[in-house]
């Protein structure tokens, strides 16, 4: 995918998902916090199955043994973590903290996990505009939660 591309398509899906939290939150309030994350990765799971079926089948899950096992199930429990937690955190922070949070712990272990080169993404070493990046970042999440 074309880098131009891929910065619109993320910046599009990043305005959706920061929907999650106060749906799941507004859907805890009625059916329980844990019971909103059930139904959120329910309906998660089926709209992602289906998409799956129409583009190419799920022929792909016959080689689901060859992947290491944290690969295939890292991926899964890092998405119920996020979205366990939201229908709480999002009650704390508001919209725009929680995002900000989230963003910042996101990218703090982004560049690790680049510097280093885990889970199989190329190495990216960090540099002094990396760490600045990370401190505005920090300076920006603490301005959007300090009230």
């Amino acid at each position: 995918m074309d880098k131009g591309v891929a910065v619109v398509v993320a910046a599009v899906v990043g305005g959706i998902v920061v929907t999650q939290g106060p749906l799941n939150s507004q859907l805890g309030r009625t059916a329980g916090g844990l019971h909103a994350s059930v139904i959120a990765l329910g309906v998660s799971f089926l709209a992602i199955a289906m998409l799956a079926a129409i583009t190419d089948g799920f022929g792909g899950l016959r080689r689901i043994g060859d992947a290491p096992w944290h690969v295939v199930i890292g991926g899964g429990l890092a998405g119920a973590l996020y979205v366990g937690s939201i229908v709480w955190t999002v009650r704390a922070l508001g919209v725009g903290g929680l995002t900000a949070v989230t963003i910042a712990g996101q990218l703090g272990v982004a560049i690790v996990i680049d510097h280093f080169g885990w889970l199989g993404v190329e190495r990216s070493p960090i540099t002094v505009a990396k760490i600045a990046g990370v401190v505005l970042l920090a300076v920006g999440t603490w301005l959007v939660i300090r009230d």
